[in-house]
């Protein structure tokens, strides 16, 4: 596939619906302020991400960092020592690095998870980065990169609570609508 091509297709994957539609409104949601909470409006909704994996579906509005036009690489196998500036600095070489991060597991007093993340203004840079330091050794461990998969798509939802309501509808919607009763011995 051309250069041009690869280009265009990872934009299209960033652009937002309503962007290219013309004559739809444009809403682009404010930033989070921490990663640990989602953004609060006046009129008592919250922007953040809701994602689905597993069967299961959560909120991360930490997504809400990401700037969703810029190209964003998957960085795995990072050893424990690996933290965000070290990423960062490893990455330094390509001139439109916008932002590292290396995943940490909150239930583990911040452990690596082994991954992170690594986004680019430019496409070409992302491209080169893919292509020199796949397998570089960042840290300990040599780095496997891929595209990043998931779509930061902002969704306003209703209430203070993260996703009660969306956990409901998929309980309902995977047991025919029925409820779930317990069985206690």
């Amino acid at each position: 596939m051309p250069l041009a091509a690869q280009i265009a297709q990872q934009q299209m994957a960033y652009i937002p619906r309503h962007m290219l539609h013309p004559g739809a409104q444009a809403a682009t949601p404010p930033p989070a302020s921490t990663p640990s909470t989602s953004t609060a409006r006046p009129d008592g909704k919250r922007v953040t991400v809701v994602r689905q994996g597993g069967g299961k579906q959560w909120e991360d509005p930490s997504l809400l960092e990401w700037d969703p036009t810029h190209f964003r690489l998957f960085v795995g196998n990072i050893g424990g020592d690996v933290a965000d500036d070290v990423l960062h600095k490893a990455f330094s070489n390509y001139p439109s690095l916008s932002k590292a991060r290396v995943i940490r597991d909150k239930s583990q007093a911040g452990k690596s998870r082994g991954y992170g993340f690594v986004a680019f203004k430019d496409p070409e840079d992302y491209f080169r980065a893919f292509k020199e330091m796949n397998g570089k050794y960042i840290g300990s461990h040599p780095v496997l990169l891929r595209k990043a998969q998931t779509e930061i798509k902002a969704k306003v939802v209703k209430g203070s609570k993260p996703i009660d309501k969306a956990t409901s509808a998929v309980l309902k919607t995977a047991t025919g609508g029925h409820r779930i009763k317990k069985k206690y011995k």
